[in-house]
């Protein structure tokens, strides 16, 4: 996939891990493109075609997302006479997506633009392990992890925070000595409100933490071959994750997964 590019995604199963069928994450999404004034393109005639717009209202009651009409006379007719339109933007360097049916003439304010239905899915595209999320205190996500030397015995420990490319677990040197590159196969990641996933860990470090006096240490571990279905349901969570976190506060933190 080109994450990267303004050009849109073809259709593909691979694409379904990324999207948003909630009609009020969809609306504050594009409220945000609204508020931030960020240029979108609109895809026209199958892609054959384009032109940049930006998003002037978002009226979710009514269903409906308003633009701004280019002032391209052979793009207006072929936005008219397209059956369906593609709208890609860039949000804080994450791609956003969506397809829409015709648009109809409206004025704004006084200006000419576009009305489109409001979509029902968008596709909200991140580079793998482009940030990491917290998960809440009050309904933490934990992993089931195999005890080394204990066949059949497993340990439940708390996830810090998780990217799609990886996690990091809360762990004490009683429990677990993991060395760099040490794989933990079939463990059980449990997230709240999604499902548990089965993974494949691999150490990428061992830190101790400076506020613990026990010795507890940050185990960070990236996913090896997650499964489709699995990362489909990674995506969800973290979906949901930005999603809790848009309505109360600050935005994804950058890191490596």
């Amino acid at each position: 996939m080109s994450l990267t590019t303004p050009f849109p995604e073809p259709d593909s199963p691979e694409l379904e891990r990324f999207a948003i069928y909630s009609r009020s994450e969809i609306a504050g999404l594009l409220r945000q493109l609204r508020d931030k004034q960020v240029l979108v393109t609109l895809y026209y005639d199958q892609a054959a075609g384009f032109t940049v717009s930006n998003v002037l209202e978002v009226n979710e009651g009514f269903e409906e997302v308003i633009l701004d009409r280019t002032s391209d006379a052979a793009a207006q007719k072929a936005i008219y006479a397209s059956k369906q339109l593609v709208v890609v933007a860039f949000l804080d360097n994450v791609k956003l997506q969506f397809s829409v049916g015709a648009a109809e003439a409206v004025e704004h304010h006084g200006r000419p633009a576009f009305r489109v239905r409001l979509p029902q899915q968008l596709l909200r595209m991140q580079r793998r392990g482009a940030y990491r999320r917290q998960p809440p205190a009050v309904r933490p996500a934990t992993c089931l992890v195999p005890s080394p030397g204990k066949k059949g015995q497993y340990e439940s420990v708390r996830v810090l925070d998780l990217s799609v490319g990886g996690l990091a677990l809360f762990v004490h040197p009683v429990q677990f000595s993991l060395p760099p590159d040490y794989t933990l196969e079939n463990c059980y990641l449990d997230l709240p409100d999604v499902g548990q996933i089965t993974v494949t860990l691999r150490v990428r470090y061992v830190d101790e933490i400076k506020a613990s006096n026990d010795g507890v240490r940050r185990c960070g571990c990236e996913f090896v071959e997650l499964s489709e279905s699995a990362a489909r349901m990674l995506q969800r969570y973290m979906n949901k994750l930005d999603a809790a976190a848009r309505s109360s506060g600050p935005p994804p933190s950058e890191a490596a997964a």
